[in-house]
């Protein structure tokens, strides 16, 4: 699995991030989290996520 280094949404298959287009993906990754329902979700809302998916934490 890979991580985009843009919205750091985690890219379970190919070379571009499904969420933004970017080609800037990283297997250099730590944690993830899984965003449900990002309108109800505090931590979407601080780390500026918009739409349901996984994500990871932190991203290099």
């Amino acid at each position: 699995m890979l991580a985009c280094r843009t919205c750091h949404r985690i890219v379970e298959s190919g070379n571009v991030c499904p969420a933004c287009n970017s080609g800037d993906l990283s297997n250099e990754w730590q944690g993830y989290i899984i965003i449900i329902d990002p309108s109800r979700s505090s931590i979407a809302k601080k780390l500026n996520i918009d739409s349901p998916g996984k994500y990871a934490i932190k991203v290099r």
